[in-house]
């Protein structure tokens, strides 16, 4: 859900911009919105083989570009206009009713499962990708086989078909999207690493909001803490000067502030004042939040955030500071050379991104970067509003 949210809100901006300069522009490209577009998925070079789900670290990709603007004209780079693939698993190659659909079927509105979904013939992975190849990640692989066979618990897991395609999609000014073109089907055989209970309710997410000084005590740029139990609630914030927590994006909800904290870390003050503001009295900075709802305690870690790479021999850290205007950290680097990077936190490989910019990993894959003077920025105050993400430019 979190990477649809970001990929959505990059693309809107990429739709408006699109839209603006066509106006401007008679040589710009028109686009083909008539979702009848085919594309080639190439034939993986594992086909035919049993792919073992659990022994590989990712499953390939790759796919011709689709044919979407008179005579073939370049949209620009990926993304930039709204434009993304997804990838879509079947069991049987029909590709006619969702998981997504039938899991709706069963479910009531308190968001439990109240049967098992059935009907359906595909899934879609939860990735998206902008540009024309994927690293298949063998996790989302695994659950997708488990959604779309659902299998009962001690089945045997052995080499099952799955039917893979690829769809273009362009991002909507209404937040939806709309298929431009679809791929023919590949049959991939692949062995599942484990069994999932996908009728399991999954745990709900919950938010605290952190308007204060240091965001123009504007929640619509504000950091938010994330909690999977509704009792740590953690994240990132720019700390600098009053504060408090609101459990919705507004004012019009339950608030924390300076009376509602039975302990709290020592640059933060809870002294009385007339707003009932908690008060930051540590340096202006980034900040490692955490917030305890079971003893109501709340704690302020200083943190750095640094990219490092080949660029200096992986030796040393390119420190991030904060930038008010845009809400995120940056730093401008110039590399000698083509390099890849990461980022990493308190120059420490502990915690660690990588992966794709559009959706940041722990753990994940080096970033690669042309010779030149770039600018780099990670947004990582709104995970769960828009996605753990990055840019380069």
């Amino acid at each position: 859900m979190k990477n649809i949210m970001k990929s959505t809100l990059a693309a809107l901006v990429g739709l408006v911009a699109f839209t603006a300069c066509e106006d401007d522009r008679d040589s710009n490209p028109v686009l083909n919105t008539s979702g009848d577009v085919t594309f080639v998925l190439n034939a993986p070079e594992f086909a035919g083989v049993d792919v073992a789900l659990g022994a590989t670290e990712s499953v390939p990709l790759t796919w011709s570009q689709p044919v979407l603007t008179t005579d073939n004209a370049p949209l620009g780079a990926a993304g930039v206009y709204g434009f993304m693939y997804e990838v879509q698993l079947s069991k049987d190659g029909n590709f006619t009713k969702t998981f997504a659909e039938a899991l709706a079927e069963v479910t009531d509105e308190e968001g439990n499962y109240t049967g098992t979904p059935t009907g359906h013939d595909y899934t879609v992975l939860p990735t998206q990708y902008f540009e024309s190849k994927a690293d298949l990640n063998p996790e989302e692989l695994n659950r997708a086989l488990n959604e779309v066979n659902v299998w009962d618990q001690g089945t045997e897991l052995t080499a099952t078909d799955a039917y893979l395609r690829v769809v273009a999609l362009w991002a909507k000014t209404d937040g939806t999207f709309q298929t431009l073109a679809t791929s023919n089907v590949q049959k991939l055989s692949l062995i599942p690493s484990e069994w999932i209970d996908i009728t399991e309710t999954p745990a709900a997410e919950s938010y605290l909001w952190m308007p204060g000084n240091g965001n123009g005590w504007n929640h619509g740029v504000a950091p938010i803490l994330v909690s999977s139990d509704g009792e740590i609630y953690e994240g990132y914030a720019y700390m600098d000067g009053q504060f408090k927590f609101t459990d919705d994006a507004d004012w019009n909800h339950g608030q924390l502030n300076n009376g509602s904290f039975s302990s709290w870390s020592d640059n933060i003050s809870m002294e009385e004042n007339n707003d009932a503001n908690i008060t930051f009295v540590g340096d202006a900075g980034m900040y490692y939040i955490v917030v305890n709802m079971a003893d109501m305690s709340i704690t302020a870690t200083p943190v750095t955030w640094s990219i490092i790479g080949g660029f200096n021999n992986w030796g040393g850290d390119e420190f991030m500071t904060y930038d008010t205007a845009n809400h995120c950290l940056s730093v401008t680097v110039t590399f000698d050379t083509d390099t890849e990077w990461k980022f990493r936190r308190d120059s420490d490989w502990a915690i660690n991104f990588g992966g794709s910019l559009d959706a940041l990993e722990q753990d994940g894959a080096n970033f690669s970067a042309s010779a030149g003077t770039h600018t780099i920025q990670l947004f990582i105050e709104r995970p769960a509003q828009d996605g753990l993400h990055a840019t380069i430019d």
